[in-house]
């Protein structure tokens, strides 16, 4: 009696505990990342603060408002994810700190997932990928027709940027400007305070129209980055990057074209 009472106890005991475990496994699945961000309504998006044609400040209604593709790309994740959403600009070395603080949850502002990236937060699938250049005054165009007279140049950058170990690589002895904001390096080559600048074409194309002194030179290249991608907090998981990733493939191609078009609307 007593052996057949313990078994029924056994029983009643390893029932009650795959219950346990199944309700477990509910309560995780609630508090997904995607659950999360969906229980609090609102993503709160980090970018820099001008970055066209990505992303750049422009006057509507009387009101100054961040426009450009990346500025497109953050509605179309809101809508996807059924939530609403906020923008914090900053400058590049600025975000993934941001992000690490909790002060933002995610960065769409055409960040590249380099290893170094990688190690503090997770990529989504990449969405556009660009080729670069290099910018100068027009009186010195003559003097830089040749990629080897950039050897000792005195080369501006974004700070953190894809473009900064770029042309490290390719001109090992070229000074780096590393300034903050993308038109600091047009103010930088303008003042004399660099011989030229990198950036990639869509934008060296928007700092052109605005400073006509300068002009693009016929040095290409392409970083060793795989392209733009949105970054998430290093503990997100499968749920929020698919659903980040199914917008991605969703509006991918559109995204070139947006680029151009934003490109086309910088004065």
């Amino acid at each position: 009696m007593k052996h057949h009472f313990s078994s029924k106890l056994l029983y009643i005991v390893t029932i009650v505990g795959t219950l346990l475990l199944i309700l477990s496994g509910c309560g995780k699945s609630n508090n997904s990342s995607l659950q999360q961000i969906k229980k609090k309504g609102t993503i709160t998006v980090g970018m820099i603060s001008s970055n066209p044609p990505y992303e750049f400040q422009t006057t509507k209604n009387g009101k100054t408002v961040m426009s450009g593709s990346d500025i497109r790309l953050v509605k179309k994740v809101a809508k996807g994810l059924g939530v609403k959403y906020k923008i914090k600009t900053m400058d590049l070395d600025g975000l993934l700190p941001a992000m690490q603080a909790h002060k933002v949850d995610m960065l769409i502002t055409s960040m590249s997932p380099t290893p170094e990236r990688k190690k503090g937060a997770k990529f989504s699938d990449v969405y556009y990928k660009s080729t670069n250049t290099l910018v100068v005054r027009k009186s010195d165009a003559n003097k830089y027709k040749n990629a080897n007279n950039f050897k000792n140049a005195s080369i501006a950058v974004i700070n953190n940027s894809t473009q900064q170990p770029m042309i490290h690589k390719a001109f090992p002895n070229a000074p780096l400007k590393k300034l903050g904001k993308v038109t600091d390096l047009a103010l930088a080559v303008n003042n004399n305070k660099a011989d030229a600048f990198s950036i990639d074409i869509p934008t060296a194309t928007i700092l052109l129209k605005q400073n006509p002194n300068l002009t693009m030179t016929s040095w290409r290249h392409h970083d060793a980055s795989v392209g733009a991608a949105i970054a998430l907090p290093k503990n997100t998981d499968n749920s929020l990057v698919k659903a980040v990733n199914k917008v991605i493939a969703q509006n991918k191609t559109d995204y070139a074209k947006w680029v151009l078009e934003y490109a086309k609307q910088v004065k």
